[in-house]
């Protein structure tokens, strides 16, 4: 079992660095209370249960198939609360974090994110010149990925 703060920000998109190497992801969610979701990781599927505590950090255990068929991949789909969310992630490196970028596709086109995952509750960020620090949405649940499946970006 792992605690997990992260932080979530909008970016500048004009300011981006060009992005390579992402990875496709199709997350969909089980359960709301506690958060269970699943990805899409090409073959693989990770499963992810979290629970948000008092304190903005999160508990989370995971498990990963590596091998998936594709009747557990239509399966998970057919039990998702809501449509499952397609984005591509791109990690970078800044400040001794990792950040990772979020661009959504299909019903969420146009919506990029980027989320930094940091050791311990008030850690001091600098942030490169993409992220919006002015444009914090950790706590915005429009952003929450289930929020994003249940009312896509494109129709907000």
């Amino acid at each position: 079992m792992g605690l997990e703060i992260e932080r979530k920000f909008l970016v500048r998109q004009k300011d981006l660095p060009e992005l390579r190497g992402g990875e496709y992801i199709i997350q969909g969610y089980l359960s709301e209370k506690p958060a269970v979701r699943y990805r899409l990781l090409g073959d693989s599927i990770k499963i992810t249960v979290k629970e948000i505590r008092s304190d903005g950090s999160r508990m989370e255990i995971e498990t990963v198939n590596h091998q998936s068929t594709p009747e557990e991949r239509a399966a998970l789909e057919r039990l998702s609360l809501v449509p499952p969310v397609e984005k591509v992630r791109y990690r970078i490196p800044y400040g001794g974090l990792i950040w990772e970028i979020d661009k959504y596709q299909k019903k969420n086109s146009g919506l990029i994110t980027v989320d930094v995952e940091i050791p311990e509750i008030g850690y001091p960020l600098t942030f490169p010149d993409w992220v919006d620090s002015e444009r914090e949405i950790t706590s915005d649940s429009r952003f929450f990925n289930l929020s994003l499946g249940r009312n896509p970006y494109s129709q907000w």
